[in-house]
C-alpha cells in the first residue's frame, strides 16, 4: 500500500536504508530461549510496546530522525539537506521509503500479526487511521501544503527534486547491502521467532475462533486489513487511499476493525505477542551488541561523508523522472 504523505514518503513493503563500504556484520548469533509470559496486560498501542522494545533503535535506523542512535541522519535529514543545498529549503516532494512489512520493527500501524490494538480508534477509523500518524512516531515532521504539482513548479525545482531523489534512493539502496544488511537479517529472525511461538500460535486460533464466532473467516490477524482495504476500494485494481470510500463501505470496515479489536483484547493477543516479542528482541541485542554498534557507527560514517558528497552530487546525479500527478499531502 503506498501513502502519500507531505514527504511524499511511501508507506510501502520495500525498505529504503543506507551504505557504507564494509560488509554487513557476519555470521549473527541467531539463538534464542523460549519465553514464559502468561497473560500480561496488552500495551496502550503498537508503538508504545516498540518504544520499550531493545531492538527499536536499530530498525529505527536510518529511518527515523529521533531513533537515539544516529539522530537527524535519516533518509528524511538526507532529503532535507540535499533540497537545502540546492537552493530550495522545503523537501516536500523528494521521495524516500519505509517498510511496513511484518518484519519492520521500527514503527506500526494499530493493526498487525497482534490483532488490532484499540477499541475505541477502531470504532473511529477502522483501517483508516491518518497517513501522517506512522511517520510522526519516526520523529518527521511533515509539511501540511496540498495537492502540489511537481509540473507547476519552476524547471530549477523540478531538477533539484529529481536529483535528491536519486541522491536519497542511490544513498538508501547502498546501505541497505551495507551496515543495515545485518539489522534486517536480525529484524527477520525476530519475527520469524515470534510467529513460531507456541503460546503467540495459541493466541492467534483463539483470535481465529473469537472472529468466526461473530462472522469473520481469518485464520491469521494480517489478513484482516488486507482483505478489508480490497473491499474498502472496490477490490482488483491499484488502491490509492486517496480515493473516495462510499459510507457502507466505510461502516463494513469499521465493524470488522472493531470486531478484530474486541477479539485482540478477550484473547489477549496483542498482550502476548508483544511480551514474545520483547524477550526475543532482548536476546538477540544481548547476543550481537558489538555487531550492531559496529553497524551503527558504520552507517553513521557513511552518511557523514555523503553530506560531504552533496555539492558534487547535486552537478551530477541524473534526476529521476517527476510523477506529473498531485501529491496529497497529510499533517503528522
Amino acid at each position: 500500500m503506498h501513502i502519500r504523505t507531505g514527504l511524499c514518503l511511501l508507506i510501502s513493503c520495500c525498505a529504503g536504508l543506507t551504505a557504507c563500504t564494509a560488509g554487513p556484520p557476519k555470521g549473527p548469533s541467531t539463538t534464542v530461549s523460549t519465553p514464559s509470559v502468561g497473560r500480561p496486560q496488552p500495551p496502550v498501542s503498537a508503538q508504545a510496546a516498540l518504544s520499550r522494545d531493545a531492538f527499536t533503535p536499530y530498525a529505527a535506523l536510518g529511518l527515523a530522525n529521533n531513533d537515539g542512535l544516529a539522530p537527524n541522519e535519516s533518509t528524511n535529514a538526507l532529503a532535507i539537506a540535499c533540497m537545502s543545498g540546492a537552493g530550495y529549503p522545503n523537501p516536500g516532494l523528494v521521495p524516500f521509503s519505509v517498510n511496513s512489512g511484518p518484519a519492520n520493527l521500527a514503527f506500526s500501524q494499530p493493526w498487525g500479526e497482534w490483532g488490532y490494538l484499540g477499541v475505541a480508534e477502531a470504532e473511529q477509523y477502522g483501517f483508516r487511521v491518518p497517513p501522517g500518524s506512522a511517520v510522526s512516531a519516526l520523529g518527521i515532521d511533515i509539511p501540511t501544503q496540498e495537492n502540489t504539482n511537481p509540473a507547476s513548479l519552476p524547471e530549477a525545482e523540478q531538477t533539484a527534486i529529481g536529483r535528491c531523489g536519486t541522491i536519497v534512493q542511490d544513498f538508501s539502496n547502498a546501505t541497505a547491502k551495507g551496515p543495515q544488511a545485518g539489522i534486517q537479517t536480525l529484524s527477520n529472525d525476530i519475527y520469524n521467532d515470534i510467529v513460531r511461538d507456541a503460546a503467540v500460535k495459541s493466541a492467534t486460533k483463539a483470535w481465529s475462533a473469537c472472529m468466526a464466532k461473530n462472522g469473520y473467516s481469518y485464520q491469521q490477524p494480517q489478513a484482516v486489513f488486507f482483505q478489508q482495504l480490497q473491499a474498502m476500494y472496490g477490490g482488483g485494481r491499484p488502491i490509492s487511499i486517496g480515493d473516495p470510500v462510499s459510507a457502507a463501505a466505510n461502516r463494513a470496515q469499521i465493524a470488522a476493525a472493531a470486531t478484530d479489536a474486541g477479539c485482540t483484547q478477550s484473547t489477549d493477543l496483542a498482550g502476548i505477542y508483544f511480551a514474545v516479542q520483547d524477550s526475543y528482541e532482548q536476546q538477540l541485542v544481548n547476543a550481537n551488541q558489538q555487531a550492531l554498534n559496529t553497524a551503527v557507527q558504520q552507517y553513521r560514517t557513511a552518511y557523514a561523508k555523503e553530506l560531504n558528497k552533496l555539492p558534487g552530487l547535486l552537478r551530477t546525479a541524473k534526476a529521476m523522472p517527476l510523477s506529473t500527478r498531485k501529491h496529497t499531502r497529510a499533517a503528522s
